[in-house]
């Protein structure tokens, strides 16, 4: 019989690329949880009524965790994209009071059923299975995201130059069981850094996600880009907070296999898929 999964998950090889994009606050604002109709999380505010939303691709290469028996075990890699809203926490999301930024994950589509229960079931993450293509080159990195043959969005970034060291903790806040849950991922990076508008591209296609990225008014010219060289965190349990109703239209449902399609490729190479056995499409 296999081990339930237990926390913390180890992510020890990650590959990331994101950028950083303005939408509507107002629209942003509808798809963050409240308790009772009062807002939980609000949008960081920006120029003209804007916020800011990042989208993460990321290539989870090796995560392990430990089991009872104090032995490792290890998830399958899986390939995810993100698209995270930046929020201030409200009065029922504040860490003793004081004033919190960090974000909501409105999409994380994931390429195995392993990582979309476990995401779906420990924190309430809007996971669903889905097909990803990436490409590396030279300082770029590209992924297109699809399901069943229909295309949800191209992420691109490039972004090179010197490799600058940080070391910080991700705050994300999500619903589960009808509770506000506040994790904190500690993060240890290498980051190439591209500033402004040439850094990025972000192309939606005829899914139904991303006419939802599209009703929140996501700009495709990104604020600035980010390729990590290297990238390891840790994932523990959400913290409890007070009550929260989920937010409204979360997770789109996906299809249910134990893979969905996952390859990289790097130029003048034939696409290698990441899974023993090849997905069916």
């Amino acid at each position: 019989m296999t081990e339930p999964v237990r926390l913390p998950l180890a992510y020890h090889d990650t590959a990331v690329a994101c950028s950083y994009h303005l939408a509507s606050a107002a629209a942003v604002a509808a798809l963050l949880p409240r308790d009772r109709g009062r807002p939980l999380l609000r949008p960081l505010p920006g120029p003209g009524g804007r916020t800011v939303v990042a989208v993460h691709a990321l290539r989870h290469r090796t995560v392990t965790w430990t089991g009872t028996d104090g032995g490792t075990h290890r998830l399958a890699p899986y390939g995810e994209v993100g698209v995270t809203a930046g929020v201030l926490a409200g009065p029922g999301a504040r860490r003793g009071g004081r004033p919190a930024t960090g974000g909501f994950v409105l999409q994380l589509p994931v390429t195995s059923r392993e990582a979309r229960d476990l995401g779906r079931d420990a924190w309430g993450l809007p996971k669903w299975l889905a097909d990803m293509d990436f490409l590396d080159a030279p300082g770029s990195q590209r992924v297109r995201l699809g399901e069943d043959g229909t295309e949800v969005l191209v992420h691109t970034v490039r972004a090179g130059g010197p490799a600058l060291r940080g070391t910080r903790a991700r705050r994300l806040w999500s619903v589960c069981g009808g509770r506000l849950l506040e994790t904190t991922t500690p993060v240890l990076a290498r980051w190439q850094a591209h500033p402004g508008p040439g850094g990025a591209e972000l192309v939606l296609g005829g899914h139904p996600v991303a006419d939802a990225l599209r009703r929140i008014g996501l700009s495709p010219v990104p604020l600035a880009a980010f390729r990590a060289v290297e990238h390891r965190s840790t994932l523990p349990a959400g913290r409890p907070l007070g009550d929260a109703d989920a937010a409204p239209g979360a997770g789109h449902p996906g299809r249910d296999a134990e893979f969905g399609r996952f390859t990289v490729a790097h130029p003048g190479t034939a696409p290698l898929s990441q899974y023993a056995e090849p997905a069916a499409v």
